[in-house]
């Protein structure tokens, strides 16, 4: 079964089990989809962004982004913070 009709049989579903609207729930579920097809670079990326903005310095930033992966439905292989770097920089 192709992901399109399960997504379509998934929000069919969510609207009639919920108060909300077709295409309220066909936004909902692209995006909980998106969040969860995230590589773990593109995580690194999104998160070195967000705690930069949060006014976090580097060394805390690649600490806490390496602890958070091992939490992060992928299964990212271990980064050290050199490798954490290069995904960031190049």
């Amino acid at each position: 079964m192709s992901d399109d009709i399960e997504l379509k049989d998934l929000v069919a579903y969510l609207v009639r089990s919920s108060r909300f609207s077709e295409a309220e729930v066909t936004r909902l579920v692209e995006e909980v989809v998106s969040f969860l097809n995230e590589s773990p670079e593109e995580f690194v990326c999104r998160r070195h962004r967000e705690l930069q903005r949060e006014g976090c310095a580097n060394n805390e930033i690649f600490l806490r982004i390496a602890v958070e992966m091992t939490k992060r439905r992928f299964r990212a292989p271990h980064f050290t913070e050199r490798q954490i770097r290069r995904i960031i920089y190049g």
